[in-house]
This record gives structure tokens, C-alpha cells and sequence, in this order.
């Protein structure tokens, strides 16, 4: 278009020099030459008169595309060749070249990155196959009417306290506040013994608690909660979804019942999350089948202690049977969306329709249709590897990232469901990616796989990754041998500590690998661990310490005032260390002589774990 304007243009100036030098010169007037230069004149006026209305019209066409059609170069630089998956595969069920749409990002994204595959994360490399659903009906396309943003200068839980797995949804830390540490000691606040059903007892994993400072008008309204907890002014609630299938609530400061525990009847060993608004709504996923009952999600009204909504069980549109729900929901606060990664493959989001009147002390949910999407690879089609989400999802602006437990790695546009570039992370992956923002508005993922699938001889090797956010390209990876012993997966099983902007860890990336050992030839590799912390910019080793036992649990990192690092880790066998971030020294320990592998949440100088025998509060001095 703006070739055709200059050729116009110049066309247009010539014309008009010419009219002007025979409208001055005029030099055969009352002749017949004059007469034949006059029709001339007249053609140019008539072919100028005829340019400029091509012109306007031309403009006008112009402007328009740029101000509906796309996002304009002077708006946001885009390459016409980022293309990712559309939701058309071909004969083979195979994504093709062909089908590649490439949909804009909405104009409201805050993102000063554009997320688009790259050759490298091209989802065509694994033969992916990606399907959108509106209820159970398949549809070609979708654009949300009211379209996801998680506002990027915004807290993710309008209360204090840690709302979900690992506090928010860049997945970053599971800690609220900051310590006042002085004497670098750990003692035991206060116990409780979890029963067990159908044989699963206690806290599985991922297993952390929820912590939050009620306001006083929605501590009122509670029905369940003790009027004497109402009461309390400062009062931290620790809300618990264990294996004996019952939510349990605690006070942190001292252990005490805050209200009777909830009966759902299913076992709950990952992580629920509490609504970001403030909203008394807790969302929990059952991880188990038991006595034939099949997992679902669940949505409980805290007001009340019932659950008014629950979801996901026998899946019509499923491509793998188990309807595990461990991975730790979000909930899109201005649009009141739900979403969810389910094990049976589905990727769910749920308009929820929530109504809630404070002073009536009512709440309540109406859930719309869920878009959802599901998918294959090579790996499940070629080499059997289950489908699945069982880790927990990072979103920023209206983008997910999150771990399969075939091996890939999904960036998923949650505003037209179109899943735009995967990467391939070698292996089954339970731990959480984390997202991170660079220095000039770019962002990052971390993640690590578990060795699972590519176990030889119950050896192996799993990486921990740096990717690029926007492209799905691998920064960089550090590699680390491992083993799988009795059917237990070794490698990463935890969700990491970034180092906080501004404290003295601010640059570290720390990870948790299991079954893996100091020592290249230790013959009890499958009972060790080892803690290690990575430059994140390069991934060059900075320390590293063993754990002991392996660990499962992940890390959670306490900040004090003046930005001093402090991490709590606690092994598979119960021993718990407190541990200078900066250096890997070990300050002090704690053993429970059970075996752990839920992860820690932490209030100030307070730590919330659990046990497959009970629930802990340390108190850190």
C-alpha cells in the first residue's frame, strides 16, 4: 500500500508542474495549437482531479486497517512470521504449516513481549494435535467476550496471606511478609495428628496450607468459624485439604481449632487455593479415586462449609481417563474466571458467575459452560507417556504456562485457548513452572522435569531450564545425574526460590533434586538430595549442599526487613533446615522422623508444613 502511495504521489506532482508552466505561459493563444493545448490541459486537470480522489480514498483505506485491524508498527513491532498452532489439524491429526493463524495479541495485553513459537518451540516438531471446546462441543475457533488480564502492578490475593501454591500466579515463593530473625533457631509451636482414608494418611504432595487475614465483616458472616476466633483481631487462619479427606482450619499463633474441619470424603493431596478477591470460596481438587468415586474439582462456600459446585468427573470430551485434580487453580479476578489443568489432559477455564453480598452473608456461584482444550504429542501417541497436567500453572497477563507429564512444556493464549509454542523438557514434569521478568520488560520461565520416562537401568540425567517466555527457546539448562528406584521418580519433584529484586539472593534461582548425590559414584544415591542454587543469568553453579534424604517439598525463602535471605527445606524422612540463601550454610534443623512431602507456606516468623502423619507450625527466632 504505501509502494502504490509514493507512485500516486509522484504521478500526481508531475501533473500538476506541467498544468502550472502552461497555465503562465500560455504562449498560442487564438491558434489551433492553442485549441490542442487547451484539450490537454483539460485531460491533466481531469487525470489530477481523478489522482486525488485515489489518493483520499487510499488514506482513508489505510487508516482504517490500522486503527481495527492490527497492532500498529508504531504501536508494537511485530514480525509477520511468528505464527503458532491454530485449533485445525489436518488428515493425519497432525498440526501443519498450513493451519498456523498466528492471532495478535489483544490490544489490552500490558506485555511489552509478544509470546509467538519459534522454530524451536514449534508445536509441529512434536506432532501435537490441539482441540478447543465450548462444554463438550468442539469448536473451530474462540475469543473470550470478556478477556483474561491479570493486571501486572497488582498483589494476586486482595487479603494477606498466601492465596495458593506458592503465593500468586508467576509461582515465585510461598512466604507472606517479612522475618525478624535474630538468634537463627527453629522450634515446634504447635502439632496436630491427620487421619487417613482409604489408606492415605496425613499430607501427600504437593500438600502446602493456605494462610489468610480475614477482614472483620467477612470473619462476622462466617457460620463455621468459633465466635471466639471472629473475635480476634489478628487472627492468621491456616486453612488444610489433607489425605483423610477433610479440610482442616487452624490458628498460626498457636495451633487451635479456628472451626469444626470440613468432611468432603476425598483424599486432597495437592493444593487448593482461596479466591483472590477476598471472596470466602475455597477451590480444592480430590487426587484419588475412593471407594469408586472419581476425583473432581470442588468449590466450598466458607461461609457455610458446603460445597456448591463441583466439576470434572467423567469428562466426556477426555482423552485419558484419570480425573486427577492436584495441580493449584486460579481465578482471574476482574473477568471471575476459574482455571484449572486437569490430569485427564483438559485444560479447563470456568466463568463462575459469583454473587456475593457481604452484608447478607451470602455467596454464591452460577458457572457458565467451561472452554477448555485438550491435546496429543508424539509422546503420548508414539511412546505411551501419559497426557495430563499435574503441576500447577504460572500465568501473566492473559498468558499460561504449564508442565505436562509427557514432557512438554505448553504456552497457552487463555484468551482465544490457542496453545502458541511448546517446548520439550525431556521428561515427566510435577514441578511448577515459575515465571520471572527480565530488566527490559521480558520475561522467563523456570522448570525441571522428574526422571520418569527416561529412566535406563533406573539411571538418568534431568535439567533444570531457563526459556525464554516469548519464544519457548531454551536460555540455558543445568544438568544433574540422578536415579529412579522402586517406581519412584528421582530429579525434580519441587517448585523453586527466585531470588527476591533487591535482597541479597537477587539473581539465584534454587531448585531441589531428588535421589541425586554429592558424590558421582555413592551407592545410596536413591536415599540423597542435594539443594543447589544457579546464577540465573548464565545457570553456572553458585553453591550447592546435600538435603540429606531427597526432597520433595519445596523450598520457601524468608525475607527480613533489610533483605536478608533465609530458606526452610524439609527432606522426604522429616528433617528440616534452616539454611543461609546466600551461602547454603546450615543454621539449624528440626526432625520430625516422619516422612514429608507437602511443601511449607510462611506468615513473618511463622511456617506451616505438613506430615503423612500431621500438620506442624515452626516458629522461627
Amino acid at each position: 500500500m504505501k509502494g502504490m502511495l509514493y507512485i500516486l504521489g509522484f504521478i500526481t506532482a508531475i501533473m500538476i508542474l506541467i498544468a502550472v508552466m502552461h497555465t503562465l505561459k500560455k504562449p498560442f493563444s487564438g491558434t489551433a495549437k492553442a485549441k490542442r493545448w487547451k484539450t490537454l490541459t483539460n485531460l491533466i486537470y481531469a487525470g489530477l482531479f481523478l489522482q486525488v480522489l485515489i489518493l483520499i480514498t487510499a488514506f482513508l483505506i489505510n487508516g482504517r486497517s490500522d486503527s481495527a485491524g492490527s497492532i500498529r508498527d508504531d504501536a508494537f513491532p511485530v514480525d509477520s512470521s511468528d505464527n503458532h498452532v491454530s485449533a485445525e489439524p489436518d488428515n493425519s491429526g497432525n498440526l501443519t504449516e498450513s493451519s498456523y493463524t498466528a492471532p495478535l495479541a489483544p490490544i489490552d495485553s500490558r506485555l511489552l513481549f509478544q509470546p509467538a513459537a519459534s522454530d524451536e518451540s514449534d508445536p509441529d516438531n512434536f506432532r501435537m494435535t490441539w482441540e478447543i471446546a465450548v462444554g463438550n462441543e468442539t469448536v473451530e475457533s474462540f475469543v473470550r467476550e470478556d478477556p483474561i488480564c491479570f493486571e501486572l502492578d497488582r498483589e494476586y490475593f486482595a487479603l494477606p496471606g498466601i492465596a495458593t501454591f506458592r503465593g500468586n500466579n508467576y509461582r515465585n515463593n510461598a512466604a507472606y511478609g517479612t522475618a525478624s530473625i535474630e538468634n537463627e533457631t527453629m522450634s515446634i509451636a504447635w502439632s496436630h495428628r491427620i487421619g487417613s482414608l482409604n489408606k492415605w494418611g496425613g499430607c501427600g504432595w504437593t500438600g502446602q496450607p493456605l494462610l489468610v487475614q480475614w477482614d472483620a465483616e467477612t470473619k462476622a458472616i462466617m457460620n463455621t468459624m468459633y465466635d471466639s476466633k471472629k473475635a480476634k483481631d489478628d487472627l492468621v487462619e491456616v486453612i488444610y485439604a489433607t489425605l483423610d479427606g477433610y479440610i482442616h482450619f487452624y490458628d498460626l499463633e498457636d495451633g487451635s481449632k479456628t472451626r469444626d474441619a470440613i468432611n468432603i470424603g476425598m483424599n486432597f493431596k495437592g493444593t487448593g487455593s482461596l479466591d483472590p478477591r477476598g471472596y470466602p470460596l475455597l477451590y480444592v481438587g480430590s487426587g484419588l479415586y475412593v471407594n469408586g468415586a472419581v476425583p473432581r474439582m470442588f468449590v466450598v462456600n466458607l461461609i457455610t462449609g458446603k460445597i456448591i459446585y463441583e466439576y470434572g468427573y467423567n469428562d466426556e470430551w477426555r482423552l485419558r481417563d484419570w480425573c486427577a485434580f492436584n495441580s493449584s487453580p486460579l481465578v482471574d479476578a476482574e473477568t471471575d474466571t476459574l482455571i484449572w489443568p486437569g490430569e485427564n489432559g483438559i485444560l479447563y477455564t470456568i466463568k463462575l458467575n459469583t454473587e456475593y453480598d457481604k452484608e447478607a452473608g451470602t455467596i454464591s456461584v452460577n458457572p457458565e459452560d467451561p472452554e477448555k482444550t485438550r491435546y496429543t504429542s508424539f509422546y503420548s501417541e508414539e511412546q505411551d507417556r501419559y497426557l495430563g497436567y499435574e503441576a500447577s500453572a504460572a500465568v501473566v497477563d492473559h498468558y499460561l504456562y504449564v508442565s505436562e507429564n509427557g514432557g512438554l512444556l505448553q504456552c497457552v493464549d487463555l484468551n482465544t485457548m490457542e496453545l502458541i509454542w511448546a517446548q520439550d523438557t525431556l521428561d515427566d514434569s510435577n514441578s511448577s513452572p515459575v515465571f520471572d521478568w527480565g530488566e527490559n520488560g521480558d520475561g522467563y520461565i523456570y522448570t525441571a522435569p522428574s526422571l520418569h520416562w527416561t529412566a535406563e537401568n533406573h539411571k538418568g540425567s534431568v535439567s533444570i531450564y531457563k526459556i525464554d517466555a516469548s519464544s519457548g527457546e531454551i536460555l540455558w539448562e543445568y544438568a544433574r545425574d540422578c536415579v529412579r528406584y522402586d517406581d519412584i521418580a528421582g530429579g525434580v519433584q519441587c517448585t523453586p526460590v527466585l531470588g527476591k529484586e533487591g535482597t541479597n539472593i537477587d539473581g539465584l534461582v534454587i531448585y531441589s533434586i531428588g535421589r541425586s548425590s554429592l558424590e558421582p559414584d555413592d551407592k545410596y544415591v536413591a536415599y540423597r538430595g542435594v539443594l543447589v542454587a544457579l546464577d540465573e543469568d548464565t545457570g553456572e553453579k553458585i553453591w550447592e549442599i546435600s538435603t540429606g534424604n531427597y526432597a520433595w517439598s519445596s523450598p520457601v525463602a524468608l525475607y527480613t526487613a533489610d533483605g536478608h535471605a533465609y530458606l526452610f527445606l524439609a527432606n522426604a524422612s522429616g528433617v528440616a533446615r534452616l539454611i543461609d540463601a546466600s551461602t547454603g550454610e546450615v543454621l539449624a534443623s528440626l526432625d520430625f522422623d516422619e516422612t514429608v512431602e507437602a511443601s511449607p507456606v510462611a506468615f513473618g516468623n511463622m511456617l506451616v508444613i505438613g506430615s503423612r502423619e500431621g500438620v506442624y507450625g515452626i516458629r522461627i527466632s
